[in-house]
């Protein structure tokens, strides 16, 4: 070889080592990110390998055209915004076990009230993530300092690499999308119908994903078509307004005070850890009420706030948007508002700041009349990892003496804090006494102590309106809003445990103990719908004239407006999607899919259906609730079709305003 040639290819080495180098790296970022987080593929590491190769190749591939140091201002902007990706979609995945979505990014402002539990889950394996940053770093140090001489590209060079950087392009995302078509017969379900996200991201990336998901919500319209609308009419048309429940009235004129738990798990019901029990109030509380044991919570990406919204409207949260935020201005028939219309006074007490979650503009619309907040209440003692987190003890405490001023009727939704993530007390509130060693982690552990308090706060505040007589006339509701995100079902009822093991031993020492019948408050969770363990929080009803006993029908947060407005006498509107759970003969609790808002599961008191990852109906699993075993998936076709209609409807009702049309 002469030395012309020599140059020649030095020169070409020259220009591509660091670009070439970067995009390697973003591939093996993706491998490892998917391998950490428990998703990692063998079937699809080729696929991946292929189109991370190919987007880190049109990320870092412009490179080649920035002349001197251009080149390295490019690459360090790219790098350090692949890496934000990676970072935040790692530790939101380790958090929530989902992914963070494009339409997040407006919700970002709400970041500091978990900004302690991502302290948690940092971990040395983040620093892969940072190392394409470091390189870019010293490329351009020993650029400077060594004074490197540029390489020019003539133009026709340039034309060949533009030519083969499209052609790497294109033969890498039709590797991917011939593989869809070949498994699926359709390349669209990659991009416009995604249902399992840890498969996606096997296949594509999450850098892949964030951006598609970024595309489609910038492109999508959110207001809806005239078939949409054609569609709403013909469903509302032919559904038909259950009748008047055989208790209808029979809590009239009661004062209605609800306390939604932040976090509160039906798996700490009932149970106790060494001989104690972790919710004793609330153990005491769902033998004296009605207590719902296969409740679980309807939330999408707003968590707290999408169960606000279910429980107070009766409709779906959004798969992809927070309604608080993304429509606050829509008028809703909420359950505050009807109550207005029938007398009550209505308000909403909570120790947070107003705008959290957007409150200060939605309150209003949903009927409620005054809202207390963070700067109502006086902190005696910080209870959280700031000196302005007020304890769950204080706000109950002090929410009290505002109830005792409340003229009646009145509505009071009280909202609970101090069992939020990530679950730091002070060392003289945590007082449940647990092994050293155990087969929780420490954010488990955590967890128990939290709800342990907050159960103790609930217990002195249904003291304190017997007290004050508030309790005889008053309905009294409580209901976890969402699951804890620790996989505590698990750990407190682990499975397939080796006896003699290590594992086994440590579980042993954590001595868990039942009190009460787990067939029925487990039997859906653990055994029929796992997938559902973490979304099982209880809901309790108290002091109504309806007979104390534990109820097993499925329901969801869905199901709280009309139970509570029969109760109450007075009539909920066409427009709720969820039923009065002491009257329905058809109970039934449908779980909708996050990302690609498709039906997750459906839970009724004789079948049960579960998606497969495809989302595809007939792929799924049809089984009975009584023998738990399978059966014909025509068996579910007629529930998953109505159902389907239900979650459509409700969303066009969201996205297009329309119930101030529908309730004329």
């Amino acid at each position: 070889m002469d030395l012309k040639n020599s140059n020649k290819i030095f020169k070409y080495v020259k220009i591509i080592f660091l670009p070439l180098l970067l995009v390697v790296l973003f591939v093996i970022q993706n491998q490892a990110f998917n391998y950490w987080l428990g998703f990692y593929s063998k079937d699809y590491f080729i696929r991946l390998l292929f189109v991370t190769f190919v987007l880190g190749v049109f990320f870092y591939g412009p490179s080649l055209f920035f002349r001197k140091k251009y080149k390295y201002w490019y690459l360090l902007l790219v790098s350090f915004l692949i890496s934000l990706i990676f970072i935040a979609q790692f530790l939101y995945f380790r958090y929530s076990q989902s992914f963070l979505q494009f339409s997040a990014l407006r919700y970002s402002h709400q970041a500091d009230s978990v900004m302690g539990t991502v302290k948690t889950l940092i971990t040395p394996e983040l620093y892969i993530f940072i190392i394409n940053i470091a390189i870019v770093l010293i490329a351009y140090i020993l650029y400077i300092k060594q004074k490197i001489t540029d390489f020019f590209l003539s133009n026709w060079e340039k034309t060949v690499i533009i030519l083969t950087m499209l052609a790497i392009v294109f033969l890498g995302y039709n590797y991917l999308l011939s593989k869809e078509k070949k498994e699926w017969g359709d390349i669209s379900r990659l991009y416009t119908k995604v249902y399992d996200l840890k498969v996606l991201a096997s296949k594509m990336g999450i850098v892949n994903f964030f951006l598609e998901d970024g595309l489609k919500y910038t492109l999508r319209s959110n207001l809806v078509s005239k078939k949409d609308k054609q569609f709403l009419e013909y469903f509302l048309k032919n559904r038909v307004q259950p009748p008047l429940g055989e208790h209808f009235g029979i809590d009239k004129g009661k004062n209605l005070i609800i306390i939604e738990v932040e976090s509160l798990e039906n798996s700490v019901i009932n149970q106790k850890v060494n001989g104690q029990e972790i919710t004793p109030n609330l153990n005491k509380l769902a033998k004296e009420g009605l207590y719902f044991d296969n409740y679980y919570s309807q939330v999408g990406p707003g968590n707290t706030a999408d169960a606000e919204f279910s429980t107070m409207n009766s409709l779906y949260p959004l798969a992809n948007d927070v309604v608080f935020t993304s429509y606050p201005k829509n008028i809703y028939k909420a359950l505050p508002k009807l109550l207005v219309d029938n007398g009550y006074k209505t308000y909403s007490l909570h120790g947070d700041v107003p705008t959290f979650w957007n409150r200060s503009n939605v309150y209003p619309g949903l009927g409620y009349q005054k809202t207390y907040n963070l700067s109502d209440y006086e902190i005696t003692k910080s209870v959280g990892e700031g000196p302005s987190d007020l304890g769950d003890e204080d706000f109950f405490y002090q929410s009290i003496i505002k109830l005792e001023e409340f003229p009646q009727p009145f509505m009071a939704m009280l909202i609970t804090m101090s069992s939020h993530t990530p679950f730091i007390l002070p060392a003289d509130l945590q007082t449940l006494k647990i092994a050293e060693r155990t087969n929780l982690t420490w954010i488990q552990w955590e967890y128990l102590q939290s709800i342990h308090y907050v159960d103790q706060a609930i217990g002195q505040f249904i003291n304190g309106l017997k007290q004050n007589g508030l309790y005889d006339n008053s309905l009294i509701l409580i209901w976890g809003d969402h699951g804890s995100f620790m996989n505590m079902s698990s750990a407190l009822y682990p499975e397939n445990i080796i006896k003699g093991t290590e594992e086994y031993q440590l579980y042993k020492n954590l001595d868990v103990e039942f009190i009460g019948n787990p067939s029925t408050s487990l039997r859906t969770s653990n055994k029929i719908l796992p997938e559902l363990s973490n979304d099982h929080v209880p809901m309790i009803i108290l002091n109504s004239n309806v007979e104390s006993r534990t109820v097993n029908e499925p329901a969801s947060h869905l199901d709280v407006y009309p139970t509570v407005a029969n109760l109450l006498g007075v009539v909920a509107p066409k427009s709720i999607f969820g039923q009065d759970l002491l009257n329905t003969k058809n109970p039934i609790e449908t779980h909708f899919k996050l990302i690609s808002g498709g039906i997750d599961a459906i839970l009724t008191k004789d079948v049960s259906y579960q998606a497969d990852e495809s989302g595809i109906f007939q792929n799924g699993f049809c089984k009975s609730i009584i023998s738990q075993k399978d059966l014909p998936i025509t068996e579910c076709q007629k529930i998953y079709t109505e159902q389907l209609n239900n979650l459509k409807a409700s969303r066009i009702i969201i996205r297009g305003n329309l119930l101030p049309e529908l309730l004329k």
